[in-house]
């Protein structure tokens, strides 16, 4: 029996304890963390010791490290000299050896105690494939799009020009404890795995450049462990992956805020070295899809990068090709979001058109609400429950024929948010001759203005109602703001100053 020391002790440790505890091969010898606060003390009747007593007490354990920043804690253990003789494992390297029928049983045993880490993984061996280096892997740090599931689509729009540009491009999606798979999404071959599969895909591929897409430590580290530091990179930066907690604040309660702000804070101090270490790297370019994104992540690391460029997320005007718009068209109104966090701010056009209700205007509006996510119960729970019969709520993702399809069908587009690096789904729309109602936030100001949309202050929205009424009473302003929309994009996001760009970026040998 192997013992096991926990490095972790927030609810990551917890799930690991729950899950190892399962399993009769090992034995949870104790826990360790950086908390000195917590050294000496107990967890789950095992004691909280020091990284430095680890080798001392326990030379033959295994660390399993139960934390988000592992990259960063096993780097910490290693050259500090302090893992014992069994190494660093992840929690899914030591659930992978399992039959189907344990893990089955494991799954049961502790399905409702798990959120972080994936009870079904398996090991599959990763193909090699050593051509002539000549194709680009687009690797995207929130998984690649799949059937029903859009992700990073804006990545995968990229990889679709490319290719008519002629590039060989495939894409790797990096999902934390996902097994090895390989698919193809309209017609690109897609690989997908965790950080331990893109090492091992990387190890048996050559790729003239990676394109990154949300950089993280965890894809820097499958980089340099496969032996392709070498290999020019072109970073993209969208957001979260380049900015301190505090951009998102909104998705804690204050509990949680007054609870973790010291975690978020040691994180953020990590995010912040590695950040300066891409930024000052003199072989890998960065990209910022706003201005404002730029000059936000430039104040948090401290710096900007050496080779850096600010190229929007191309909007393909020619594809969402907008009908003749009429005065009427107002009367129809579009939401398309995601629900996966409280930044998407969902829960402002329910709470608007329930405002909405007692005008006299509200009979004749028609709502469309489409989307999905773990708080699409919360944010339009409410709203379902009215029932309005001019409110229709669907709960589904959709791809970009139904998106194009919709935006020709309706004339307003809803598009709240709390946070945004451009606002890409509220671009297209705008290519699409909508008039879009968003907010005046962070990068949403660098792509609209009053002339050609219309925006409500931060969380207001008794004034986004305003605006929808607004419209109504106004179709003059309608039919301006929808015509100058779409010459917006045609002007900022057009091939040219986008992908075009890019394509150069992509092109020019190091």
């Amino acid at each position: 029996m192997e013992k096991i020391i926990i490095f972790g002790t927030a609810k990551r440790g917890d799930e690991v304890f729950a899950i190892l505890s399962q399993l009769p091969d090992y034995e949870i010898a104790a826990f360790s963390c950086n908390d000195q606060a917590l050294w000496g003390t107990e967890k789950e009747g095992r004691t909280i010791i020091p990284p430095g007593d680890m080798r001392g007490l326990y030379p033959d354990a295994i660390v399993v490290i139960a934390s988000g920043s592992h990259v960063e804690i096993e780097r910490q253990l290693v050259e500090n000299r302090f893992v014992p003789g069994g190494g660093c494992r992840l929690p899914h390297q030591l659930i992978a050896p399992l039959s189907r029928v344990q893990r089955a049983a494991l799954a049961a045993a502790v399905k409702r105690k798990t959120s972080f880490y994936n009870l079904d993984y398996r090991e599959v061996a990763v193909p090699s494939d050593n051509g002539g280096g000549e194709k680009y892997l687009v690797i995207c740090g929130g998984g690649y799009p799949t059937a029903g599931n859009p992700r990073c689509m804006f990545a995968h729009e990229r990889v679709l020009q490319y290719r008519r540009a002629g590039l060989q491009v495939e894409a790797f999606g990096l999902v934390e404890g996902a097994s090895f798979e390989e698919y193809a999404y309209e017609g690109v071959r897609v690989f997908q795995g965790g950080e331990l599969e893109l090492e091992k895909f990387l190890q048996g591929r050559n790729y003239r450049k990676i394109l990154i897409h949300f950089i993280s430590p965890e894809i820097m580290q499958a980089i340099d462990r496969a032996g392709k530091r070498d290999v020019p990179v072109i970073v993209w930066c969208h957001g979260f992956e380049v900015l301190p907690w505090y951009q998102c604040w909104f998705n804690y309660t204050w509990e949680e805020i007054k609870e973790t702000k010291p975690a978020f804070i040691l994180k953020d101090s990590e995010k912040k070295d590695f950040l300066r270490k891409i930024y000052a790297s003199e072989s890998i370019h960065t990209v910022f899809v706003s201005e404002w994104l730029m000059n936000r992540s430039a104040k948090f690391a401290g710096r900007l990068p050496k080779n850096y460029h600010v190229i929007h997320n191309f909007i393909d005007y020619d594809f969402f090709t907008p009908p003749e718009r009429v005065p009427g068209d107002r009367f129809s109104i579009l939401s398309i979001k995601n629900h996966g966090t409280p930044m998407y701010a969902n829960d402002l056009t329910a709470k608007a058109i329930i405002e909405l209700s007692e005008r006299s205007c509200f009979s004749n509006l028609r709502f469309h609400l489409y989307g999905d996510g773990k708080l699409f119960e919360e944010n339009f729970g409410e709203l379902a429950g009215r029932n309005f019969p001019n409110v229709h709520i669907h709960k589904q993702y959709l791809n970009h024929a139904e998106m194009r399809r919709l935006f020709q069908l309706n004339g307003i587009f809803l598009s709240p948010t709390r946070r945004d690096t451009q606002g890409v789904t509220a671009n297209e729309a705008m290519a699409a001759g909508m008039a879009v109602i968003s907010c005046n936030t962070s990068a949403i100001p660098e792509f609209m203005d009053e002339s050609c949309a219309s925006l409500f202050e931060y969380d207001n929205y008794w004034m986004m109602a305003e605006e929808i009424e607004y419209l109504y009473e106004h179709p003059e302003e309608f039919m301006r703001k929808a015509e100058n929309a779409r010459k917006r994009m045609m002007e900022q996001c057009s091939y040219d100053k986008t992908i075009k760009r890019e394509l150069e970026l992509i092109s020019t040998d190091d």
